[in-house]
């Protein structure tokens, strides 16, 4: 068997991605996007993927997604529409047992 490279690596990356995306709730896709623009603007230190979960419990709509990595796709999205960028930082998450995770902010 041939050893895949970095180019099928990132392809298959990028294809779960978009797998994820296309079987996860449009309306949940929606709020998700909401939740991210919000704190774009709002969250003056930055925010994560956890401030992101709060906003959308928030709303009402954390059991209305079938795989938690539905969120993945919703950010990466904002970030190459310039919404947001990657600080560079990490914060342990309170969600996933102090994993650090990206600090977002918007642009």
């Amino acid at each position: 068997m041939e050893q895949k490279t970095l180019f099928d690596a990132m392809a298959e990356r990028d294809s779960a991605i978009e797998q994820i995306a296309g079987n996860t709730d449009l309306n949940w896709l929606r709020a998700a996007n909401m939740a991210v623009e919000w704190l774009a603007k709002s969250a003056v230190n930055g925010f994560t993927s956890d401030d992101v979960w709060a906003q959308l419990e928030t709303y009402g709509m954390t059991g209305q997604v079938h795989d938690n990595r539905a969120l993945g796709p919703v950010i990466s999205r904002c970030a190459r529409n310039n919404l947001i960028m990657d600080t560079g930082q990490y914060r342990p998450s309170k969600r996933r047992h102090c994993a650090p995770i990206k600090v977002w902010r918007g642009i």
